[in-house]
């Protein structure tokens, strides 16, 4: 073994144009496999970082059916819920309560900055099994009604905020309303079980009624998610302990809001990795395929450096044919064959390592944008992935020449003396460009989908202009303003940012777009009901005129002005209109909102985004604000002339003049609030490329090393061509429709096998068919194209073959 290796060493020395091109090919390969495996398994394999025993640790959801909705899954409960399975809790040896990170303020004024707050019972810590870096974890005694007010800080928040400062236990920070006391410090790396960057936790019970409202707690409210450590029962017992509970629950919450209740409802447990389900999410659906992906690319990577091992081969066969003759066994040159490719693919391999670290953190913060504190591109589990890889990839790379050498015949190369290096034709290696070229064009037709889909997602009308318009959003009911303070407050905000120089319209809203919104029921006179909609409403907004012009929304009819009194006009989306007045202006119709009089609608507008910047319709109308005590301005908008990027600073400014001690104010363009629901898209469209792209050049390569290697064995037949009278055209078109004919042959094979997986991606596609002719047609003809630049360069060599030199090689 070690003298194969050493013979495979010194062979590599005397061709280290092959080494290099080998290696940058699997290098290119192993490092984008390494790259996607460690998203992958971030998301769907690893367990969060200091969870203990992840196996027992699960979360809840539940399943429910209602006559609306369908069949739907979801984490998000009441707490009520939660205190009713943690009471009875007899399958579980722990449940503990927490909520999404939530926007909070720190300090106020000019240095009030946001950070991501979750609340959690005292119980999460110790279930997950985490042990504090600095100080403790609040206790059970305090995540109580007037309990202290005390804080958890993540490691990276108060190693970048605070300088890794250890006196800061016991500080106080202005969290909302209250002053926070800092207890501990969470170790590195930890962000709970959710894969999302955590700057503070807080009690769950003392931080709700201040930070998102005081009635939260009670039956009716749904904003937390559930994990569990599971008892000596096992998950069965778990998951029939919870849905007892949640049909319990269900029934009380029916009872005292007269609404009906599934009574088959039921608890599914699911691992702690978020991604996995029981409803795989799209980013993870988008990195599964991403594996696919760079697991083609690899592919195509292993079909080169075979291609360029068979073709050394050939070359060898005189040296191999003497040694068989000298008695060495076919095992033994096939051993010599695989131990060349293994090193090239360990070589490969370790350059994949330095591939994946300078490549790695960029791709992973792209596909996990939310989760800094995870962003390692090289650990064990990467390395032993790569390495592994890479002995695969080897074997597999040095299977196809060691399979070509053993079953050729050797003899005619042992008799032919100098002539050994005549061409010869081979099927095999033709084969294998083939199957490269048909992998790229899969590649190519994915990305084609995948940036067709971008562009109908990002073209399509989302009832407002995301890229021109600004959110402003302060929280000052968390910082203990009343309803009518937070409404006086906000509409003085307004009057100064309507003065701004450069400020061309400014409204304030109850409820917003990409945010949340009310609900209400609806009746139109002289019908028994309207039509409901699998989304719910109809949901409504309460804004001042002006509103429509600052998000850019076209309106048909007219818009409000200060003279509308409220409770007398409306506005109705498109569907609204459509479904209550079928086939009629709805302008100049009325209809009951609540139990109020009937409100006449004044205009139409486009259905705007509620949540997604894809999701189905629901229907929605508009009222001028009414200033009512019960209902508060969550949202101001503002349309700036330029860029709204350059806007965000002089808005806060001038809103922390018009008071010097607000919290913080988040001015954000509509655009940037969009980009997560479209993330998926671009992710898709932008990998997708970026590997069709790294396929396409590796098979341009391939082709140009076999065909440069034909030309070198041809060039005997070039001169005897030239000399019996062809052109310099004819050689270069021989040569150059050899590789288009084999791209041809290709793109075709891959074109049938785009289309199988084309419908097998349908699920992430958006307006556009798995069978669209425009990438099929691109698809083919790029490569084809390549392929004919890639032929040219050696073809363009073999017609300059002069005839006298040729006849005298031979």
């Amino acid at each position: 073994m070690l003298q194969d290796l050493r013979y495979a060493l010194r062979s590599f020395a005397r061709s280290p144009g092959l080494v290099a091109a080998a290696v940058v090919c699997l290098a290119l390969g192993i490092g984008a496999n390494a790259t996607i495996f460690g998203v992958v398994d971030t998301l769907l394999f690893r367990a969060p970082p200091h969870v203990q025993d992840p196996d027992r640790v699960v979360r809840l959801y539940f399943r429910r059916h209602s006559p609306n909705f369908g069949t739907h899954t979801s984490s998000i409960v009441s707490y009520p819920l939660y205190k009713r399975i943690s009471d009875s809790e007899r399958a579980f040896d722990a449940v503990a309560a927490f909520t999404y990170p939530q926007n909070g303020s720190l300090g106020r004024g000019a240095d009030a900055r946001r950070v991501a707050v979750v609340l959690a019972t005292a119980s999460y810590f110790p279930l997950i099994g985490v042990r504090p870096a600095l100080g403790r974890f609040y206790a059970t005694d305090e995540d109580r009604l007037g309990g202290p007010a005390v804080a958890v800080l993540s490691y990276e928040f108060w190693r970048g905020a605070f300088g890794g400062d250890s006196g800061i236990l016991g500080r106080r920070l202005q969290l909302g309303r209250s002053s926070y006391e800092v207890i501990g410090v969470a170790p590195e790396r930890f962000t709970g079980v959710n894969l999302q960057n955590v700057d503070v936790w807080v009690p769950l019970v003392v931080a709700t009624p201040e930070l998102m409202g005081g009635d939260l707690l009670n039956r009716g409210s749904f904003f937390v998610q559930l994990i569990g450590r599971l008892g000596a029962g096992g998950r069965g017992a778990a998951e029939r302990e919870a849905t007892l509970a949640l049909r319990a629950e269900d029934a009380q919450w029916a009872a005292q809001f007269r609404q009906s209740s599934d009574s088959n409802a039921v608890a599914v447990l699911g691992p702690v990795q978020p991604a996995r389900g029981p409803e795989i999410s799209q980013n993870a659906k988008v990195s599964l395929w991403l594996a696919v992906v760079s697991v083609i690319v690899l592919l195509v990577a292993c079909a080169n450096v075979a291609n360029l091992l068979l073709a050394r081969s050939l070359q060898r066969q005189r040296e191999v044919a003497i040694r068989l003759a000298l008695g060495a066994g076919w095992w033994r040159l096939a051993r010599q064959v695989l131990i060349e490719s293994l090193v090239l693919a360990i070589a490969g391999g370790t350059a994949a390592l330095f591939v994946t670290l300078w490549v790695g953190p960029l791709i992973r913060a792209f596909l996990l944008p939310d989760t800094r504190a995870l962003l390692q591109p090289l650990d064990g589990r990467v390395i032993a992935f790569t390495g592994v890889v890479a002995v695969l990839t080897g074997i597999l790379a040095g299977a196809v020449p060691a399979w070509q050498l053993a079953r050729r015949d050797l003899t005619p190369a042992l008799k032919a003396g100098a002539g050994e290096g005549r061409y010869q034709r081979s099927r095999l290696r033709s084969g294998l460009l083939v199957a490269q070229v048909a992998l790229t064009v899969v590649l190519i037709i994915g990305a084609g989908l995948f940036t067709r889909s971008l562009r109908n997602v990002e073209g399509q009308d989302f009832g407002f202009d995301p890229i021109h318009t600004l959110l402003v959003t302060i929280d000052l009911r968390a910082a203990g303003y009343s309803p009518a303070q937070i409404n006086a407050q906000h509409l003085q905000i307004l009057t100064n940012l309507e003065t701004l120089p450069g400020v061309e319209a400014a409204a304030a809203t109850v409820a917003h777009p990409l945010g949340w919104g009310s609900a209400m029921s609806v009746h139109v006179p002289g019908r028994d009901s309207i039509p409901q909609l699998r989304t719910g409403g109809p949901y409504f907004q309460q804004v001042t005129p002006g509103y429509f012009a600052a998000t850019g929304t076209p309106v048909r009819g007219r818009a409000f002005t200060s003279a509308d009194p409220a409770g007398s006009v409306a506005i109705v989306n498109e569907t609204m209109a459509r479904l209550l007045w079928p086939g009629e202006n709805a302008i100049g119709k009325c209809f009951v909102a609540g139990e109020k009089t009937c409100v006449e609608v004044i205009g139409v507008v486009p259905d705007a985004r509620r949540f997604n910047a894809v999701e189905d319709a629901s229907m929605m109308f508009y009222v001028p604000l009414s200033g009512n005590s019960d209902q508060y301005i969550t949202a101001l908008v503002v349309r700036p002339r330029g860029r709204p990027e350059d806007w965000i600073a002089p808005v806060r400014a001038a809103i922390q003049e018009t008071a010097p001690n607000l919290p913080f104010a988040s001015v954000t363009p509509l655009a940037d609030l969009l980009a997560p629901s479209i993330r998926p898209w671009r992710l898709g469209s932008a990998m997708f490329a970026g590997f069709a792209l790294l396929a396409l050049v590796l098979s341009a390569v391939g082709l140009y090393g076999v065909l440069n290697y034909v030309v070198t064995q041809r060039t005997h037949e070039m001169g005897v061509r030239v000399a019996m009278g062809a052109q310099r055209w004819d050689v270069q078109r021989l040569m150059v429709s050899h590789g288009v004919r084999v791209a041809a042959i290709g793109a075709a094979l891959g074109a049938i096998a785009g289309l199988v997986a084309g419908r097998v991606l349908s699920s992430l596609l958006y307006g556009v068919s798995p069978r669209d002719p425009l990438v099929l047609f691109a698809a083919v003809i790029v490569p084809v194209v390549v392929a004919a630049v890639a032929s040219y360069l050696p073809a363009r060599r073999a017609s300059r073959v002069d005839p006298m030199i040729a006849l005298r090689s031979e």
